[in-house]
């Protein structure tokens, strides 16, 4: 800071210099949690196959390997993806109208995601796999390999963790720009529309219940970030009356009040003793060493 007030520009190697730095510390962050993964995949597997409760196949001699890695690699996303989020307002606060503090960010990420995996653990992924269930007969009976149910629980949990992130990044776009409230709520009805087509291609399963499960949460999740983004922006309003009506007080000036008697001063008569000498403008330093 040259000045002392305002931040030193960086260059533009500089900001690429700090995005590598931050994606490895990403990277990191995945190759850690995914080797923690691997060391407690028993524990894992058991909590992943709690929902469909029937034994899994494999059928190629790595496949239960081949499990154990997908396991360990959908852990390590989990826990990567508030460190990915914090990485990105870290890189981005320059960018922000005003910042959001990096703590809060990672907090409110990782509860999100959070509620995202267990709404999708404990009440659509069991209604998903029960309609899926019941489609076999007599003559089509269901042979589940571990791989595959990996890459439907994989693609399902990471679905809703980053649908329940909406309130986040809509605050996010907030901070950048302004949004109306209001206008955001006339929207709703393409909200309404787009939630259902994400839930129909996201679900694997036409049953209307399951696709009602997956877009309900997305309109609630849109409704709560209009409601947040009318209290954020109702709250920085207030600030900033605020802020203004603390600058707008009139405040006293000695200096100023004093101004009459140096002009009575110059209007007096001249006198072989006492010449009329022209005010010379002075610093404040010497006002106040003469008064």
């Amino acid at each position: 800071m040259p000045d002392g007030t305002s931040p030193k520009t960086q260059p533009f190697s500089e900001h690429i210099r700090e995005l590598q730095i931050r994606l490895i510390l990403v990277a990191s962050t995945l190759f850690f949690s995914s080797i923690l993964g691997y060391i407690i995949h028993d524990k894992l597997f058991q909590i992943i196959r709690r929902p469909l409760n029937e034994p899994l196949y494999y059928t190629t001699p790595t496949g239960g390997f081949n499990a154990i890695i997908k396991i360990s690699f959908l852990f390590g996303i989990l826990v990567t993806v508030p460190v990915l989020v914090y990485q990105i307002a870290r890189f981005l606060r320059p960018a922000l109208r005003r910042y959001m503090g990096a703590v809060k960010v990672i907090l409110y990420s990782s509860a999100l995601m959070v509620a995202g995996v267990l709404f999708a653990y404990f009440l659509s992924l069991p209604a998903a796999l029960h309609f899926l269930s019941n489609i076999s007969s007599e003559d089509l009976q269901s042979l589940l390999t571990i791989n595959e149910y990996l890459n439907f629980i994989f693609g399902y949990t990471a679905g809703f963790a980053l649908l329940f992130q909406l309130p986040l990044i809509l605050l996010f776009i907030n901070r950048i720009k302004p949004q109306n409230p209001r206008r955001l709520m006339k929207h709703q009805r393409f909200v309404v529309l787009f939630s259902f087509i994400v839930a129909a291609i996201l679900t694997p399963t036409p049953d209307p219940m399951n696709q009602l499960l997956m877009a309900a949460p997305i309109i609630f999740l849109y409704q709560f970030s209009v409601a947040l983004i009318w209290f954020v922006n109702r709250r920085d309003k207030k600030t900033l009356t605020k802020a203004d009506s603390i600058i707008e007080t009139p405040t006293t000036n000695p200096v100023i009040k004093s101004a009459p008697a140096l002009g009575a001063l110059a209007l007096k008569p001249a006198t072989p003793s006492n010449p009329v000498v022209p005010l010379q403008p002075k610093l404040i330093m010497d006002i106040r060493s003469t008064g």
